[in-house]
């Protein structure tokens, strides 16, 4: 078994095709991403939060203030109507609006990050304002200096992870395009079930007429491009964070089943595709589109498109093997949340599980009158 696993594992490694699309693109992408944007420090001009303010006629002059010094900075702060606040929200051009009148209020549609932060606003002002009332009532002398003091609390704000580590919204892009890489792993997938077919290629031909249980090469095949895409997802991996300087947080060991299921799972998707009985123009072109169609959603092109996925479609992202590699790099690199964490990978696993039954099942159908 030995042998034949490393025949496959260099005939696999020479395919230059393959190797281009699963190893060397996902670099070059990573290196453009970071030429665009670089590792996330210009996070404060680059991901102001799309908010919507609604002043009401007792309007707080004070929290109409204080958000527009966040004005361009930490939001993006729009002056609507409440019915426009709405419907802006239904459609996700803003992530929330605040409505400012003698006890401000917040309205938002979700729970994601952006949202977190805006209630985090909103209670930060309250419990300020609270205190300097306080401080009039049983102080006046000590208000300037409070509100002076107060008043520097924007420059406290920062973007971190539970644990208090910086991090950045760019890392969305980072996260969706190690997805992509592991789907891009169904390039060496669908080759290896091709090279398994005897009607595709004149190797499957030899293959099928060698005297060796099938289910040895099977094994023998998918193992060495298992192995591969696997070694190339590290190599990713390591490119970001040593080269790239991108924070994956500080337990990086977690990353590792992450991308070894992501690994598997791109190469079943593969292996998949290629147990179709589909012309091959047909089936290569129907891997680049679903594995593109994947990372967009995913948020590779969008970095909000994972959210509004999830706002709208919210089970789209239950079965698109990108976004769940990507939430799984956000479980353990910025929420920090292990449940969500695995269970990301269980549905990682009952995907891979389903597709590569139905590919055995599918090469095991193949029967060739005469060859």
């Amino acid at each position: 078994m030995g042998w034949l696993y490393r025949f496959h594992l260099k005939r696999a490694l020479r395919d230059r095709g393959d190797m281009f699309w699963s190893l060397i693109f996902p670099l070059v992408l990573a290196t453009l991403f970071y030429a665009s944007f670089g590792s996330g420090k210009d996070l404060e001009q680059l991901n102001a939060i799309p908010t919507g303010l609604v002043k009401m006629t007792d309007a707080d002059a004070g929290f109409d203030t204080f958000l527009d010094s966040l004005d361009g900075g930490l939001l993006e702060l729009t002056v609507m109507k409440e019915d426009e606040a709405e419907a802006a929200l239904r459609n996700g051009t803003i992530h929330g609006y605040f409505v400012s009148t003698t006890e401000p209020s917040l309205t938002v549609a979700g729970t994601d990050l952006e949202e977190s932060i805006l209630g985090a606003l909103l209670d930060g002002y309250l419990q300020n304002a609270k205190l300097l009332r306080q401080i009039a009532e049983k102080n006046p002398l000590q208000l300037p200096a409070a509100i002076a003091e107060v008043s520097k609390s924007g420059s406290w704000v920062k973007a971190t992870t539970v644990s208090g580590n910086e991090t950045n919204h760019n890392l969305s892009y980072f996260f969706a395009l190690i997805g992509m890489a592991c789907l891009f792993g169904a390039f060496l997938g669908m080759n290896a079930a091709q090279s398994l077919r005897a009607d595709q290629t004149a190797l499957a031909l030899r293959r099928s007429t060698a005297p060796m249980r099938r289910s040895r090469i099977v094994l023998g095949e998918m193992l060495a491009v298992f192995t591969i895409q696997f070694g190339n997802v590290c190599v990713l991996l390591l490119y970001l964070h040593f080269v790239l300087h991108i924070s994956f947080g500080d337990r990086w060991w977690l990353l590792l089943p992450i991308c070894l299921l992501g690994s598997i799972t791109g190469v079943a998707w593969g292996v998949f595709l290629g147990s179709l009985r589909l012309a091959s123009g047909l089936r290569e072109g129907l891997l680049v589109g679903s594995s593109l169609l994947m990372s967009f959603l995913a948020g590779l092109m969008f970095g909000n498109m994972k959210d509004v996925v999830a706002h709208y479609a919210p089970v789209l992202n239950k079965i698109n093997p990108a976004a769940l590699i990507s939430d799984a790099f956000y479980s353990i690199s910025v929420y920090e949340n292990p449940a969500r964490y695995l269970g990301n990978l269980l549905l990682l696993a009952l995907i891979t599980a389903v597709l590569t039954a139905v590919s055995f099942v599918q090469l095991g159908r193949d029967r060739y009158d005469s060859l």
